[in-house]
């Protein structure tokens, strides 16, 4: 007769109850105390008490307090020459038709240029206008300049042109003289300075249709 069978019951491991409640207090007492180490975080940028650098003064305020002033520096044409604009077109200073009764082989040079040091050139300086004929067969040209120079200016114009023979019936004053072949006339009315030379004037006789008709025009 065989012996009955014995059914093996396994046994599970039981914790009492008593040990997993310490393990869970300790646990959380656990997270406390690490939780209550943490750095405290660290303050930002905007926050800090570091005082800012104070913005520099305005160019405006250094100024006022004695620096060099803001204020722009004279323009060119303000401080270059003394004379005031004179704006007659050459046509109208001396007409074609006036030329040709003068010398019909003489036309207007447009692109005509004073050089330094010349009569025409110190009337340019002056804010006026400098007027050349050139004669087509010769190659002789008339010149004539006309500014309005500053009172100061004009004085010394007028002086250093009365070295000059006096020429009357010509403005108010005027003046002839001659450098070399070149006969020049010197022309003063009001304000304005005309001058006129050219190896075709002998004499102030010679420039006087020519001088009379730019005196006319201003």
């Amino acid at each position: 007769m065989r012996s009955p069978l014995h059914t093996v019951v396994p046994l599970r491991t039981v914790v009492p109850l008593r040990t997993v409640v310490p393990l869970a207090l300790v646990a959380s007492l656990t997270l406390v105390v690490l939780s209550g180490c943490a750095p405290e975080p660290t303050p930002s940028a905007s926050n800090s008490s570091t005082p800012r650098a104070s913005a520099s003064p305005s160019a405006s305020a250094s100024a006022g307090a004695g620096g060099t002033s803001a204020s722009p520096s004279p323009s060119a044409s303000a401080v270059a020459g003394g004379g005031t604009p004179v704006t007659v077109a050459c046509g109208s200073l001396v007409s074609a038709q006036t030329m040709y009764d003068f010398n019909p082989n003489f036309g207007l040079d447009d692109a005509f240029s004073p050089k330094s040091g010349t009569p025409a050139a110190t009337a340019k300086a002056d804010k006026g206008v400098a007027c050349n004929w050139l004669n087509q067969t010769s190659g002789d040209t008339v010149t004539i300049a006309v500014a309005q120079p500053s009172a100061t200016d004009l004085a010394s114009i007028k002086a250093s042109a009365a070295k000059g023979t006096a020429a009357s019936g010509l403005g108010d004053s005027a003046y002839f003289s001659t450098s070399g072949q070149v006969g020049r006339v010197d022309v003063f009315d009001g304000k304005y300075w005309v001058v006129a030379t050219s190896v075709y004037f002998s004499t102030a006789e010679d420039a006087r249709t020519l001088v009379s008709s730019a005196v006319a025009a201003l």
